[in-house]
């Protein structure tokens, strides 16, 4: 295994970094778009037994999130075009993955905030990607955003786009926390796993409260996505935990499946562990998870077989 820093310069001078790990003989590659308030380098363990398995992995860090982030510019993405720059950088990653093993198949894992911009990705840029998995995804709620982002617009405008808003927090991640009373910590609805939970509190590139202003750009991004404008073609994978509150205890990620189906698009499924919170890949029941998303990767004419069952009793399968 073979593990090196990412860096990357984007059109604006924005410096894209990560990692890069390579095994000896990959047959796949995967590039990990991560969630909000979080950041590229809690994906490392995953990464690492993904190797072992074959698959390349590239993670990088979104703007605003990350070690190399000034503390002052953390949970923020830019004061202007944020949403662009976010997919962008994006795109720049993917390229740069798909040079690093010509003709091996790129698959696009995003996660929660990752997901949208990794969804708002294949909407211009499908054709450069073999798959598409998106974790702990929710529906487009078009209504419930529309009135979220006037409330952020009024915040943005009387007190400027890197005010950090208590009000939005509680209405979002407060809120999320809530379905798990009584509370541990402030973190129970990420995992089952105390550990991870605690990492996670303990990690001072985790937690950060956003601006309103990346909460402006992100919401932007949600409604700007729209599936019938994918690639018919393109494969798309869903999971997440029954019990993750950002997608609405699974109803959310559901109704996002049949959305991505009614679309047109050939091939789109959906995978639900029970009593999964919103962190699948660090659950109680990862490996499982790792399994599965190392299945995702691999194409049928491999000449590594993917290890994961078709059913288990700690999952729910809806596949079309």
């Amino acid at each position: 295994m073979n593990e090196h820093p990412l860096t990357l310069t984007a059109d604006d001078g924005h410096t894209i970094s990560g990692n890069v790990f390579s095994p000896a003989n990959p047959v796949g590659i995967l590039v990990i778009s991560h969630g909000m308030a979080e950041h590229g380098d809690r994906y490392r363990p995953l990464a690492r037994w993904l190797n072992e398995n074959s698959i390349t992995v590239v993670t990088y860090h979104h703007r605003g999130h990350g070690p190399g982030c000034p503390p002052g510019q953390r949970g923020h993405y830019a004061d202007q075009h944020g949403w662009a720059s976010v997919v962008a950088d994006l795109h720049q990653v993917i390229q740069y993955a798909r040079s690093l093993s010509p003709g091996l198949p790129v698959n696009l894992l995003g996660h929660s905030m990752g997901s949208f911009i990794a969804q708002a990705y294949v909407q211009t840029h499908g054709a450069s990607l073999d798959t598409l998995i998106l974790s702990a995804t929710n529906r487009i709620a078009r209504g419930q955003l529309l009135a979220s982002r006037a409330l952020i617009g009024l915040i943005r405008l009387f007190r400027g786009k890197r005010y950090r808003s208590r009000l939005v927090t509680r209405m979002t991640f407060e809120q999320f926390n809530r379905k798990f009373r009584p509370n541990r910590t402030d973190s129970d609805w990420l995992s089952r796993d105390q550990k991870q939970v605690d990492q996670y509190i303990a990690d001072p590139l985790c937690g950060s409260i956003c601006s309103v202003g990346l909460w402006w750009d992100f919401i932007g991004g949600i409604l700007d996505i729209s599936p019938p404008a994918w690639r018919k073609d393109l494969p798309v994978h869903l999971f997440s935990g029954s019990a993750d509150a950002v997608g609405e205890m699974g109803s959310g990620a559901r109704k996002h499946f049949q959305s991505i189906r009614e679309a047109g698009l050939e091939k789109v499924t959906l995978r639900l562990f029970n009593g999964g919170r919103h962190e699948m890949l660090n659950e109680t029941n990862r490996e499982e998870v790792w399994n599965y998303l190392l299945s995702l990767c691999l194409t049928s004419d491999s000449q590594v077989k993917p290890g994961y069952p078709d059913r288990s009793p700690c999952t729910d399968v809806t596949i079309d």
